[in-house]
């Protein structure tokens, strides 16, 4: 898995393993066959496509949209968490909105 600490600008699609321990400044987008553990911060939203994996222990100031992959929260969501598919789980430890 790759570790990155930098600042990202610009909206990002991941499509690999990536642990994430800067900043995205744009909407990142996680595709089929991604997996993002975010222990940094996303400052817009972030949408989990079919076939993704994604753990939050980190934050994400917009909305967080589950359209089919694999969720799991256990940071701080700063918008909303919208399930349209997929499996989500937020730990009791999570704060949203």
């Amino acid at each position: 898995m790759t570790r990155e600490y930098e600042i990202i600008k610009g909206d990002v699609e991941i499509t690999s393993e990536l642990n994430m321990n800067g900043m995205f400044l744009g909407n990142v987008t996680i595709k089929d066959g991604g997996y993002l553990v975010l222990n940094g911060m996303a400052k817009k939203s972030l949408v989990v496509e079919y076939g993704a994996v994604v753990e939050i222990p980190g934050m994400v100031t917009g909305d967080v949209i589950n359209n089919g992959g694999n969720l799991s929260i256990s940071g701080m969501v700063c918008g909303q968490v919208i399930e349209n598919e997929g499996t989500t789980n937020i730990t009791e430890n999570a704060s949203i909105g």
